[in-house]
């Protein structure tokens, strides 16, 4: 993604992995600080998804996750001017999750992205924050031959390639508005 940027944005992503809503809420103003950015692209709802082990439920519920990003978007606003763009949760394969070493269980699954995803759908909508519906870019883009084929969540490297290409242009899009 940041070579179809080059010379046309300066992407720099937190440090830290931004794991889920309720860590991005703590973690917001610390990212941001010092930063002046036109467009912030937000992506997380994979690790509010991710089921116990001992519940099978996720780490955080629907209802959890609708408050968390409804908290997220109204925190940036103050924090900077930027175009605000939330990126949709992308697909998993459930059999290669629990097929492979890492899991051995499956530990997200597609019936939650649908539910999480139309959540996060709902409350862009009601803030005006655009979408970027990259679960549906990558189900055009055959979904199996993105996710990684260890671990059935992760993007391989032509996932990576694509998916950031894709996040390029839509960050391109919002620069030039």
């Amino acid at each position: 993604m940041s070579e179809a940027l080059e010379g046309q944005a300066v992407v720099w992503p937190p440090a830290d992995n931004c794991q889920h809503t309720a860590y991005m809420l703590e973690n917001l103003e610390r990212w941001l600080a010092g930063k002046k950015p036109r467009v912030v692209h937000v992506n997380v709802g994979l690790h509010d998804m991710f089921l116990s082990a001992k519940s099978g439920e996720p780490r955080h519920t629907l209802e959890t996750y609708g408050k968390n990003l409804r908290a997220i978007f109204t925190k940036i606003r103050p924090l900077t001017d930027a175009k605000v763009v939330f990126a949709l949760t992308t697909a998993v394969n459930e059999k290669r999750q629990a097929d492979s070493e890492t899991y051995g269980r499956v530990v997200r699954c597609n019936a939650d992205i649908e539910r999480y995803n139309a959540k996060a759908r709902e409350v862009a909508k009601e803030l005006n924050i655009p979408v970027n519906d990259l679960n549906a870019f990558m189900k055009q883009n055959d979904a199996d031959r993105i996710i990684c084929q260890k671990d059935g969540i992760h993007l391989s490297p032509a996932g990576c390639d694509l998916l950031g290409g894709r996040v390029a242009q839509v960050i391109l899009k919002h620069l030039s508005e």
